[in-house]
């Protein structure tokens, strides 16, 4: 009976030892540098681990109780833990700073005894640590086995200075086989739970990788749907002037070539806006080919830094100016325009703008052309680019305009963040 009280009651101090423990731990930084690597890490890992368990296993010491004329406590839960995390160094020295504490209170005689039980604790943890690890037989095997070795090895050393007590303080095995029971649940408990936490971490981190490498996959996919559409108008426009005009052709030969360094070289996924209204021009010049002085073309901004620190996807706006032109051309003539301003609502809004009919039906993209082709995909993927990019927090709209023309409209927060890639 006295042996199962005994573990009664350790089983309870050790369980609010391991939870606040348990709290401190899994606290940030904490649970980064108990997963750092390298000789730095290691220092500020030692550290940490000596500045909670270093306490914890003196609380372990006031925890205790007296069963039988012998004193338990949980100290040894403390010490041990830390010598798995921390290695013999650390573990020793939670030891030795634990067994000062016991020692200053310790019945008269014992005080070298439990010191030196203290110490052996964390020496022989962080052994079995750096040579088996800290998955469950070492830690079940290292636990038993601190506890057996410093009661062999020290009560060996106590029978030959004492034998009459000695042999008293060896004769309940049953309360020192509890004992040490109790305290290898507790180490068991604390360092399982550790390792259930971290590995859970861990694979919520592999799961977030997962899902940014998807959408990165999926916005350079929507991305490179944009190219062959506008570069199979512009192959055929190169054709014929290869025929009638190769001093033209060879000069639109390289403003394509500047054109796709930026669109098909670049690896990010972001560009400031204004690389993006460069690329504009660019793309400006080479609709010129077949349009000439009929396309004009011009950008309105305000002054200032806007243009330069607001991040979107790259080849976003080039869509818009592409439907621009398409729909808003009479008789060989247009006009495109891109307005940039910040409304009341802290929201940076970039229109695309033309004197075109206004906007076409057929850019709904859930509808179709007579030839079964589906139109408005450019749309519908700035769209999906936008939504994806910003987290649903930016938008675009697509409006007719009381003096003629439509209006494409994108709508960004300026405390909008992209989302990590």
């Amino acid at each position: 009976m006295e042996a199962l009280e005994l573990i009664l009651n350790l089983l309870e101090k050790v369980s609010v030892l391991v939870s606040t423990a348990l709290v401190f731990v899994l606290l940030r930084p904490a649970e980064v540098w108990l997963t750092e690597t390298g000789r730095y890490a290691s220092f500020r890992r030692r550290a940490f681990i000596l500045a909670v368990f270093c306490p914890l296993s003196i609380w372990g010491i006031y925890l205790g109780f007296d069963i039988g004329g012998v004193t338990f406590n949980t100290r040894a839960v403390g010490i041990i833990v830390a010598g798995f995390l921390g290695g013999r160094m650390v573990g020793s020295l939670v030891g030795a700073v634990a067994g000062a504490a016991y020692a200053a209170i310790a019945p008269e005689g014992m005080a070298v005894y439990v010191f030196s039980a203290s110490v052996l604790d964390g020496l022989f943890a962080g052994f079995v640590a750096r040579r088996w690890g800290t998955s469950l037989e070492p830690v079940v095997l290292g636990a038993v086995g601190a506890q057996l070795f410093h009661h062999v090895f020290l009560g060996a050393i106590f029978t030959a200075l004492d034998p009459f007590e000695g042999l008293r303080l060896a004769s309940n095995v049953p309360l020192h086989a509890a004992k040490i029971g109790a305290n290898t649940i507790g180490v068991l408990l604390f360092l399982g739970l550790l390792n259930l936490t971290l590995d859970l971490e861990s694979a919520r981190l592999d799961a977030r990788t997962s899902r940014d490498q998807a959408r990165s996959a999926r916005l350079e996919a929507l991305q490179y749907q944009l190219q062959p559409h506008f570069l199979f108008n512009l192959l055929n426009t190169l054709a014929y002037l290869i025929r009638t005009n190769p001093v033209r052709a060879r000069s639109l030969t390289l403003d394509l070539s500047d054109y796709l360094r930026y669109t098909l070289a670049r690896t990010d996924e972001e560009t400031s806006l204004r690389e993006e209204l460069q690329q504009i021009e660019r793309y400006i010049e080479l609709e010129r080919a077949r349009f000439g002085d009929g396309l004009v073309f011009e950008v309105h901004s305000p002054p200032g830094e806007l243009t330069s620190t607001l991040r979107v996807p790259p080849m976003i706006l080039q869509p818009l100016v592409e439907n621009a032109i398409r729909h808003g051309a009479r008789d060989g003539q247009v006009h495109v325009s891109i307005e940039i301003s910040v409304d009341g609502a802290a929201r940076a809004r970039v229109c695309v703008l033309d004197d075109g009919p206004g906007p076409p039906s057929d850019l709904d993209p859930r509808r179709a052309d007579p030839s079964g082709r589906r139109s408005g995909v450019g749309l519908q993927n700035v769209r999906d680019r936008i939504e994806r990019y910003y987290d649903g927090r930016a938008s675009l709209s697509l409006t007719e305009r009381s003096e003629g023309g439509a209006c494409a409209a994108i709508l960004i927060p300026l405390d909008a963040q992209p989302l990590p890639a």
